[in-house]
């Protein structure tokens, strides 16, 4: 059976679906890592270039560089895949806000997306604080390693990073190219889990990998909830920024995580996520 000239998941069998699923991550995934190695190497090179006052820059500031080549990583990668992910995101009829989406107006929008902004950060807030408090943060050496580096970044830099360029690739692929691919096989439900949960995988370590499992699938969710892509795009970049101005002050996070402000934020999370519904329910009226 076709659809709009396309070829429907009745024709193809469960080894080219879960082909289709994973390719875009596999390109994806391989050009970062080689644009990775491509970008050190230039970095290296410089020394022979500018001399020692640029091995000296670079070793003061070697988080931030290191994230800014990270970042351009991403970039990249995400160019890489940016022809697959238009053409899924032309077929959900998200980038026009057509049939599949929901149609929001004025305020009423506007009101919408200020809440999501709302709910992402103060959820974000709290499901940290919880693997803080749980003792998961102190046994993953691992998530260690990668919070130094995280947090070693300059500020501003790391804004732009985390804020930006990190949520706009990861959305492309796993809400763009993933989670539209899978929603088209496998319907809602199971695709807003299996997408969930592989978002939480791809960050390799056992804290990010249950955090990243949980926003992962509220994120997806998001997507569903405002038929459109700006949705998770803006919910991955609010969590992101919320988490790292809270934690990005060693002496600031460890004051602020407490179960008492844990208990406020998940209450308060909970107290827009009703406000959301009640906006959608009066728009619908």
């Amino acid at each position: 059976m076709r659809d709009g000239g396309r070829i429907t998941s009745t024709e193809e069998s469960s080894f080219r679906k879960t082909m289709n699923i994973l390719f875009p991550f596999a390109v994806y995934f391989v050009v970062h890592d080689l644009a990775q190695i491509v970008l050190a190497f230039l970095a290296g090179l410089g020394a022979g270039i500018f001399g020692d006052a640029y091995m000296e820059f670079v070793e003061i500031n070697a988080a931030t560089v290191n994230g800014v080549l990270n970042a351009l990583s991403l970039v990249i990668g995400m160019a890489a895949v940016w022809p697959m992910a238009g053409k899924e995101l032309k077929w959900a009829k998200v980038l026009s806000g057509g049939d599949a989406a929901v149609k929001m107006e004025g305020r009423a929008k506007a009101a919408e997306y200020v809440l999501l902004a709302l709910f992402a950060a103060v959820f974000a807030l709290a499901v940290n604080m919880l693997m803080v408090l749980a003792g998961l943060t102190r046994i993953s050496e691992s998530y260690q390693e990668v919070a130094v580096r995280q947090y070693g970044v300059a500020f501003g830099v790391g804004l732009l990073i985390y804020g930006l360029i990190s949520p706009l690739a990861e959305e492309i692929v796993f809400r763009g190219l993933i989670y539209n691919r899978m929603r088209r096989y496998f319907g809602k439900m199971l695709s807003v889990v299996v997408c969930g949960i592989m978002f939480g995988v791809y960050h390799g370590n056992l804290v990010q990998g249950i955090y990243g499992c949980i926003l992962g699938i509220v994120i997806t969710y998001s997507y569903e909830w405002f038929g459109s892509f700006s949705a998770p795009v803006l919910f991955h970049a609010m969590a992101n920024i919320a988490v790292f101005i809270a934690g990005y002050d060693q002496v600031v996070k460890g004051n602020i995580v407490t179960p008492l402000n844990c208990g406020v934020l998940a209450a308060l999370a909970g107290l827009i996520l009703y406000a959301m519904k009640k906006v959608r329910e009066r728009r619908m009226l």
